[in-house]
C-alpha cells in the first residue's frame, strides 16, 4: 500500500465537496458517514469473496481508529499546558508613594 498523502487541506476540500452536494454534511459527524457510505459503495463494486470484503472493513475500521488517535493526541500536544491552579496570596501590599 502507497503512504497517504492526507492534510488538512485535503480534509477541508473533501468536506467542502460533501457538504455541497448535502448541506447537513457541514456536521463532521454527517461528512464521516457519507465517507463511509463511498468505501462502502466501492467495496460492494469489487468482485471478491465475502470474507475477503469482511478484512478488508475490519482492517479499514482498525485504521480509521490509528488515525483518530493519532490526530487527537497531536491535537494534544500541540495545547498549551493548563496553567498552574491559582494559589492563595499572603503578605501585605503597600503603595509607593
Amino acid at each position: 500500500m502507497s503512504e497517504l498523502q492526507l492534510s488538512a487541506k485535503l480534509v477541508k476540500d473533501l468536506q467542502d465537496v460533501i457538504a455541497a452536494h448535502d448541506p447537513s454534511a457541514t456536521d463532521p459527524g454527517v461528512t464521516s458517514q457519507y465517507l463511509c457510505a463511498v468505501v462502502g459503495f466501492l467495496l460492494g463494486q469489487q468482485e471478491m469473496p465475502e470474507q475477503q470484503k469482511t478484512e478488508v472493513i475490519d482492517n479499514l475500521g482498525a485504521f480509521i481508529k490509528h488515525v483518530a488517535d493519532d490526530v487527537a493526541k497531536q491535537s494534544q500536544q500541540a495545547k498549551p499546558p493548563p496553567p498552574p491552579p491559582p494559589q492563595d496570596a499572603f503578605g501585605i501590599w503597600k503603595p509607593k508613594s
